[in-house]
């Protein structure tokens, strides 16, 4: 690089200025991907990968082709009462200790390692060599026989560099580029599918727990029904029969209860499964009530669709996949070229021989070449003539799979958008439901008190309300996982990024 300054201009300046542009020259030659390929990587495993503003439009879906603290296992010094976490807490474990998110971004590393590798091929190549022996050779000559004994070393140093290759460094380059990006995009929808996991896991263990305290209140209800029963037959209002009716759903109720019980165990065990920690490891989770429940998601499921075909990773990572087939066509193709290569060495040869007398010495003598080198195959049996087939049609799977994945990710936010609006209106109904049989149950007891109903009566009414209780749990964890559901087939699962 030449640098220009007036002639008014201090020496001082001039050089201050020269090693300014040095350092910021080096600073770039450090961030190229052959020297640190991690940066082009994800900064971590638990945080999202974006590409550079500037390259973000290259993984759009091409329309003309349509183409914390660790959660730790229990130990006898575990305090009693486990710690209680919020989901934002959990989806920051599980993106910490999930295996899945951590293979991911090994993947994504050995990636950028080998995008960092196919630079290579763009710098001089210079090896050394020292080629060193002793030899004795028996000489025939006229009327007798000499001996040859000879020692030798010969240093070499050799340089090479590519001047031309009609593209392929250029292709294997893109190739390699294209890869990394498909395995970072790859990376971002690995983490979205295990926040996706907290989320589930974490509602269902939620609603498995009000489960419980519903089953708790449920069994409340029937053993109050039980007293008022027994109170009549004592007071020769109600018969025995009635009697063990009330006591039979008592029964049932603390079945349900016990039930309910092993309901929390496995959903303990699904939401440490998404966690990436043990079963066993002593914690707890906030309750249903304290999660908002979202009852609208704010757009139309057209706008949702274009959505998901702009910003899901996967289908991100899918453009790049094509990308990097459409390269290796262009790799190819290059093979029928030839190639245009630099070649340069420097040697020193030392000997040392004796021929039928006292030892002679030679001093040390240089040796030096430089070459161009043109290189060409030309004919191969045909070998890249399907090399080039086999890429095409490599090319063309890719678009397809790109078509297919496009296709499927539009039905998942169609079925996900469609399924929250049900459960929405299901979480309503529960709540009417829940209301309406709130009511009900209060009006049987007081009339059963007063002998103007029947036992019948009253146990239908207490198990409509136990199950109108169970109906507003379930459908409170199915509207909010539907909601995840919606944000995670759009691909607009939040998560910290790098």
């Amino acid at each position: 690089m030449h640098f220009e300054a007036p002639c008014s201009c201090q020496p001082g300046v001039a050089i201050a200025a020269v090693a300014l542009a040095a350092l910021a020259g080096c600073a770039a030659i450090t961030a190229r991907p052959e020297l640190s390929p991690n940066r082009y990587a994800p900064a971590a495993a638990n945080q999202a990968w974006s590409p550079p503003a500037a390259s973000a439009p290259e993984y759009a879906i091409p329309t003309a082709a349509h183409v914390p603290d660790q959660v730790s296992t229990p130990s006898p010094a575990a305090a009693a009462t486990p710690p209680e976490f919020g989901l934002a807490k959990l989806i920051d474990i599980s993106l910490t200790n999930n295996p899945a998110t951590r293979a991911a971004w090994e993947r994504a590393r050995a990636a950028a390692a080998s995008y960092g590798a196919s630079r290579a091929a763009y710098y001089p190549r210079l090896s050394a060599a020292v080629p060193a022996g002793y030899s004795r050779r028996i000489e025939e000559l006229p009327g007798k026989t000499g001996v040859l004994k000879e020692s030798y070393a010969k240093p070499v140093l050799q340089l090479t560099y590519t001047l031309f290759d009609f593209g392929r460094r250029n292709a294997d380059d893109e190739i390699a580029r294209q890869r990394l990006a498909a395995a970072n995009f790859t990376f971002d929808r690995e983490l979205q599918s295990v926040v996706f996991a907290t989320q589930r896991g974490f509602y269902a263990l939620a609603a498995a727990k009000a489960g419980v305290t519903a089953a708790a209140e449920n069994l409340t209800l029937a053993t109050t029904d039980a007293n008022a029963v027994r109170d009549r037959v004592e007071l020769g209002l109600a018969t025995q029969p009635a009697l063990l009716l009330a006591r039979e759903r008592v029964a049932q109720s603390e079945f349900d209860l016990a039930n309910a019980r092993l309901f929390v165990h496995e959903g303990q065990a699904a939401l440490a499964q998404a966690l990436g920690v043990a079963a066993n490891a002593p914690f707890e989770v906030e309750g249903l009530q304290s999660q908002q429940v979202s009852v609208s998601l704010g757009s139309q499921v057209d706008d949702l669709i274009a959505d998901a075909v702009r910003r899901r990773p996967d289908l991100a990572a899918q453009v790049a996949t094509l990308k990097a087939r459409d390269s290796g066509v262009d790799r190819a193709r290059a093979d029928f070229y030839p190639a245009l290569s630099a070649l340069g060495n420097y040697s020193e040869q030392a000997r040392n021989f004796q021929f039928d007398g006292p030892p002679t010495e030679k001093p040390v003598q240089p040796q030096y070449t430089g070459q161009i080198a043109l290189s060409w195959d030309l004919f191969t049996g045909f070998q890249r003539l399907n090399q080039l087939r086999r890429a095409e049609a490599d090319r063309e799977a890719a678009v397809a799979v790109l078509q297919t994945d496009e296709i499927d990710a539009i039905a998942e936010v169609w079925r996900a958008y469609h399924e929250f609006e049900a459960t929405r209106h299901k979480y309503d109904y529960a709540q009417a439901l829940l209301a309406a049989t709130e009511e009900a149950y209060a009006a049987n007891l007081d009339t059963y008190r007063q002998g103007l109903s029947t036992i019948v009566e009253l146990l239908t009414a207490g198990r409509d309300l136990a199950n109108a209780r169970y109906t507003v749990i379930q459908s409170t964890a199915d509207l909010l996982t539907a909601s995840a559901a919606v944000a995670y087939a759009v691909g607009a699962v939040e998560m910290p990024r790098g």
